[in-house]
């Protein structure tokens, strides 16, 4: 190599380096085109700025997320979510495609910042496996697959929380309504085992089912035992179908016969349960409050919610309610409240009574009412 041709080259490498260095020191890249005095120049005029600025975009990763696509029946809903997408890519033009829809569906841009819609199958669906891909602005962007199952009758069920429906449970009644040409919203139950009718709605947050209609409810505490026809209404007055359901009281042997029952504890409620004394009397003077505690490791079904304590002493019935903030204590599961000792008493012993598993459990304790 001459000597003038290793000059050049070495330049040449001193140009390279100076623009390098230049990109880093200030952020923007510098086209390999701009020379050291070209550069030179524009910042004696002011900030240097690129021929064309770099645009900094997220990367553009979406990843799809579907609800009720196995397993799924004609008509049930599929939900569809595009993550890790910008609006600005998404630019409001993302759709999916599967044969098992009506056609194509618009993804929406929601509150959790992706894009998202749901959609039921069609009716018309056959059983099988069908592709479903997710576009933006015409390019795809993910896939997946829904599992397509065959239609089945309607159904009309019980739900409760023990082995034997209970005299005072509380139930769920449930109606299953997907199926081609089922029609209608308006769903009632009547039975003699019910305080009243009973009307079925749909509840769309939990369900991927568009015609699941449910009910919450409680048996009659005083049934007596036997089986009790529960009968489903549709649109005015229609009978849809009918179904029995045995009810029978505890007996003795089952936990929730006599449970295992503990009260009425009495304590000051200024104090707390934790730091009083436990104690079956207390003193209290008139129109001074005194709180109730019961303790029942197997209540009856239901009998939660209808636990009372009753007192000549009180001002009113006094309704007791689960306690689920009990601390570390390790005591549960117990049920309290407070009540007011009424102002006009004369001093005295009063009783303060729990009754529990239909009058087989009842527990006294007393408010001494002291003078003035």
């Amino acid at each position: 190599m001459n000597w003038s041709r290793l000059v050049g080259l070495a330049a040449a490498g001193l140009v390279l380096c100076g623009c390098a260095h230049g990109a880093g020191a200030t952020g923007a890249g510098q086209s390999p085109g701009v020379s050291g005095h070209g550069g030179h120049k524009a910042a004696g005029n002011g900030p240097s700025k690129p021929a064309h600025a770099p645009t900094h975009t997220p990367p553009f990763n979406p990843e799809l997320v579907l609800s009720g696509n196995l397993d799924a029946r004609p008509g049930q809903l599929v939900s569809m979510r595009l993550d890790f997408i910008t609006r600005a890519q998404g630019r409001d033009a993302v759709t999916a495609h599967s044969p098992a829809f009506s056609g194509p569906v618009r993804l929406r841009w929601q509150e959790d910042d992706s894009y998202g819609a749901t959609r039921p199958l069609a009716m018309t669906v056959k059983p099988g496996w069908y592709p479903l891909s997710v576009s933006v602005a015409g390019r795809t962007v993910a896939r997946d697959k829904i599992h397509v199952l065959r239609s089945k009758r309607p159904s009309f069920t019980f739900a409760f929380g023990s082995e034997v429906a209970r005299p005072g449970e509380p139930m769920w009644l449930n109606f299953d309504d997907l199926y081609p040409g089922e029609r209608g919203s308006d769903f009632t139950v009547r039975s003699a085992a019910l305080h009243r009718p009973v009307r079925l709605v749909r509840d769309e947050r939990y369900d991927n089912n568009p015609r699941y209609f449910v009910a919450g409810t409680e048996l009659k505490p005083g049934l007596a035992d036997g089986t009790y026809t529960f009968t489903l209404y549709g649109p005015h007055g229609h009978r849809v179908t009918k179904k029995g359901l045995k009810v029978r009281a505890s007996r003795p042997g089952d936990p929730d016969y006599l449970g295992k029952a503990r009260g009425p504890v009495l304590y000051d409620p200024g104090i707390g349960y934790a730091d009083s004394p436990h104690r079956h009397d207390f003193k209290v003077g008139p129109g001074g409050r005194v709180a109730v505690m019961w303790h029942d490791a197997v209540p009856d079904p239901g009998e939660e919610t209808r636990l009372t304590a009753t007192s000549p002493a009180f001002t009113h019935v006094l309704h007791l309610d689960r306690d689920d903030g009990k601390a570390a204590d390790g005591d549960d599961p117990r049920y309290f409240n407070t009540a007011t000792v009424r102002a006009d008493l004369k001093p005295g012993r009063y009783p303060v009574t729990v009754v529990a598993h239909h009058g087989r459990v009842r527990k006294v304790g007393y408010v001494i009412v002291a003078a003035r």
